[in-house]
């Protein structure tokens, strides 16, 4: 089976495909010959669904946005670390759109914490960065696992560890929420979902084996569809617990996420890894869904 990597450069690639098709040109690069032969190892069965998802995908986006012809081109995975989630950017004479390519999930990011990340730098929060006060909570928990990584030569699971959840991922996620909050401010909110949704105005666009689905991230009014405003203000946090160990933040403007925390290797390391996904996005966001 193709790993969720192969799954998505070669969908990428029938998006690609698909604008081809539709009247706008490739502009060759280093990742439009990946995605290619990224699509080329995936089963017959995978390329037609993927080309036929594509291709209703794009039909609207172009129809929707008034674009008959243009360039694109692939960008590479780089951009993403910098806030860019854009797959794909598409230029016409007198502006650029991006379309994000997913492959059947819905995760907004896969970002790690460690008392070596400041994340609120890192994320581009806020300038000062994670505080001290923070910085002491967290190495202690993750200095634990950096001990029991070194004493045992790396060979210790996370299945072998005592009560993970209360020892490890509800202090982390307690000091995560802390400081959080301590951080809040309006500009701090917008650049929280700046970061988790991505920096510039794009589409998503999702296959799966019984549909295709459109989102249209419009926060800077770029593009031809309604335009949707950033939070200013987060309204909770509160833990999800059950099976699943992780915080959910409300922000205003209808604005929701939620943050699994989660051992991202069997072996202890000394970090953890966040599995983010919405749980409500704003009602004027733009979402079309296409049966076939």
């Amino acid at each position: 089976m193709a790993s969720q990597v192969i799954n998505g450069k070669a969908f990428e690639w029938a998006v690609g495909v698909a604008l081809s098709e539709n009247g706008l040109i490739l502009a060759s690069s280093p990742s439009a010959k990946h995605n290619k032969l990224c699509f080329e190892q995936i089963p017959s069965r995978k390329q037609s669904l993927f080309i036929k998802n594509a291709q209703l995908a794009i039909v609207h986006i172009l129809n929707k946005e008034s674009v008959s012809s243009g360039y694109f081109k692939f960008l590479s995975d780089d951009h993403g670390e910098e806030g860019d989630v854009r797959d794909i950017v598409v230029t016409t004479s007198n502006r650029e759109f991006g379309i994000s390519c997913k492959t059947n999930h819905h995760a907004y990011k896969h970002s790690r914490l460690s008392d070596k990340i400041d994340f609120v730098k890192k994320w581009g929060l806020n300038e000062q960065g994670c505080s001290s006060k923070y910085i002491v909570q967290v190495r202690k928990i993750f200095g634990q696992l950096r001990d029991i990584k070194t004493s045992s030569n790396g060979t210790t699971l996370w299945r072998n560890l005592h009560n993970v959840p209360a020892n490890y991922y509800w202090p982390i996620l307690d000091a995560f929420e802390a400081k959080v909050q301590r951080t809040q401010s309006p500009e701090m909110c917008k650049n929280f979902v700046r970061y988790l949704i991505g920096s510039h105005d794009f589409y998503k666009v999702t296959s799966t084996p019984s549909r295709v689905e459109i989102s249209g991230f419009n926060i800077g009014g770029s593009l031809k569809i309604s335009a949707i405003k950033l939070p200013d203000t987060i309204v909770a946090i509160r833990n999800r617990n059950g099976s699943q160990y992780a915080k959910t933040i409300s922000f205003n403007a209808g604005w929701e996420f939620n943050f699994r925390i989660h051992n991202a290797s069997s072996k202890v390391e000394p970090s953890l890894k966040f599995d983010i996904t919405a749980t409500s996005l704003p009602p004027k966001l733009y979402q079309h869904h296409i049966e076939h």
